[in-house]
């Protein structure tokens, strides 16, 4: 049972890059992809491939690339209507003359012609021409309203690609289901789940593109930072994006921004100007909280007060950022129900009522408690004026209901984040890179004392990409991360006390915090009315 810190080792990772260069592009991740697209080449003309994917710029020059480099020729339209994908044909009376203009069709023509979804989408009888063009290899010419005689029709024969999102292929299926018919499908990979046989072709991949784009490579260090970078936005150590776009951009910046450097080595202060561009909303709240506007103890400790950790979106923008949010507590001996004060005042969603739920529930099934609980709570999320939603304060919601049950006190040093099941599991939450520095903020800007820190949950640790200073900071012990697996070992954290008698010591001279709520819920039974007495001894 892992209840004292996480070692500042445990907290990241670092590889050793090779400087042995490898040419590697976008397409060798996607060996499926490349797969279906050269069966498509090898493919009778009338073939179809549907490719999941992103439709930016990159994506497509990619792939048009590599139909380069198999010398098949293609026509790539990303942007289109009816006419310029069939072209039309205009009669001009004074010359008596017919005037034609051919279409992506015609010019794709014994090639393969690559088509964005999106656009085919916006008129839906494109797809029926085209798909009869495709089959039938022939199609008639759009002509113009006076247009003295019928055209014969076009012959043509070609192959077919379609890019989209899932979205945008769910749409034409549900137009046509006979798609998958006549077409393929394969899916082109924006991310890409690392191991130790692809980080080095990982590493090559952004080398090719940087010396192609920014004629610089990085060293291992700029590496492992770019890394770090992509690991925060997926918050995943083992699965990290590979856009070709997402690259770019960062090539073009760091570019720009260490333009008198001959190589990319230390970049972290790049990525910090990117965040602190959109920051300006998360500094006013950290100035509110360091003036006591917004109230957040980290020092001392309280009774049925915890500090949770949310996650604060503003629409568009690109960043969120880690806030921490006072929860408070008290409890009466009642109606047996667990208040939820952001649920009444209809500031709490959907989700957030359902960790309220699971909080009540787990603390009914480890307390062994009646079906309607000998009790009443309520909850409140202090100081929150809009709308609170999400499961990741259940952990939090537990602990401060305990605390304020057995009646001890919870350090305000130590903030809580993590989602539980009825079991008392504390499972998986978002966001916690930015949780956790959004208390060591405020922490750092008081004083760090070497007590302050946060419990996540044990399955977040292959989440973490913290900043350097948070690093810093737990290597010197002057804050901490507790992973716990289980709300028994958040409360041994917090409240030092263990959950079941079993549990505790030869000679303990503390009592379980089991004990403690039934001997708590059992003196309050021996006081009230007599009628009081009757009905709680009918209840429990």
């Amino acid at each position: 049972m892992q209840l004292s810190p996480i070692e500042w080792q445990s907290l990241t990772i670092e590889y050793a890059f090779s400087q042995s260069l490898e040419s590697v592009r976008f397409l060798d991740f996607q060996s499926k992809a490349k797969q279906a697209i050269q069966q498509l080449i090898q493919a009778d003309f009338g073939a179809a491939l549907i490719l999941k994917s992103e439709t930016l710029p990159a994506f497509f020059s990619e792939i048009t690339a590599f139909f380069s480099e198999q010398e098949a020729h293609y026509v790539l339209k990303t942007e289109f209507n009816y006419k310029s994908l069939f072209g039309h044909a205009i009669y001009l009376e004074l010359q008596a003359k017919v005037e034609t203009v051919f279409g992506a069709v015609h010019q794709a023509d014994n090639g393969v012609l690559i088509l964005n979804l999106n656009a085919l989408l916006t008129d839906l009888s494109q797809w029926d021409k085209l798909k009869q063009a495709l089959l039938f290899q022939q199609y008639e010419m759009p002509c113009s309203p006076n247009f003295p005689q019928q055209l014969p029709l076009i012959q043509t024969q070609f192959k077919l690609v379609l890019l989209g999102s899932r979205d945008e292929i769910a749409t034409l299926f549900a137009y046509d289901d006979s798609l998958y018919q006549f077409c393929q499908y394969a899916e082109i990979d924006s991310y890409l789940t690392l191991d130790e046989k692809n980080i080095k072709k990982w590493g090559n991949y952004i080398q090719t593109s940087s010396k192609k784009m920014a004629n610089k490579l990085f060293s291992s260090n700029g590496l492992n930072q770019l890394l770090q970078q992509y690991i925060r936005e997926s918050e995943n150590q083992k699965l990290i994006s590979i856009s070709p776009s997402l690259l770019n951009k960062y090539l073009s910046g760091l570019s720009q921004y260490y333009a008198n450097q001959t190589e990319f080595d230390d970049i972290q202060c790049y990525f910090e100007m990117l965040e602190k561009q959109s920051a300006v909303l998360n500094q006013f709240v950290l100035d509110d909280i360091l003036s006591n506007q917004l109230y957040i103890a980290t020092e001392d400790e309280e009774i049925g007060q915890i500090n949770g950790l949310s996650i604060v979106e503003f629409d568009g923008v690109p960043y969120a950022f880690g806030e921490p949010l006072r929860i408070s507590c008290n409890v009466q001996y009642g109606e047996g129900e667990i208040h939820d004060i952001e649920r009444k005042v209809e500031l709490g969603g959907n989700i957030h009522s359902k960790g309220i739920l699971l909080a009540q529930s787990c603390l009914a099934n480890l307390l062994e408690l009646p079906t309607q609980l000998p009790f009443s709570a309520n909850l409140a999320f202090e100081q929150s004026y809009g709308e609170i939603d999400g499961d990741s304060s259940s952990l939090a919601i537990f602990c401060v209901l305990m605390s304020a049950l057995t009646k001890l006190a919870l350090p305000q040093s130590i903030a809580v984040t993590g989602a539980i099941d009825q079991f008392g599991n504390v499972l998986s939450v978002g966001g916690v890179n930015q949780k956790i520095e959004g208390f060591f903020n405020v922490c750092q800007m008081r004083g760090l004392t070497g007590k302050q820190g946060v419990i996540i949950p044990a399955v977040c640790l292959s989440h973490l990409s913290l900043k350097p200073e948070v690093l810093k900071a737990i290597k010197t012990k002057q804050f901490h991360i507790y992973a716990v697996a289980d709300v028994f070992d958040a409360l041994q954290i917090l409240l030092n006390h263990v959950f079941y008698d079993e549990d505790l010591a030869e000679k303990a001279d503390k009592e379980s915090l089991y004990s403690l709520v039934h001997k708590g819920i059992r003196s309050e039974d021996t006081s009230g009315s007599l009628w009081q007495k009757i009905c709680k001894r009918l209840f429990y």
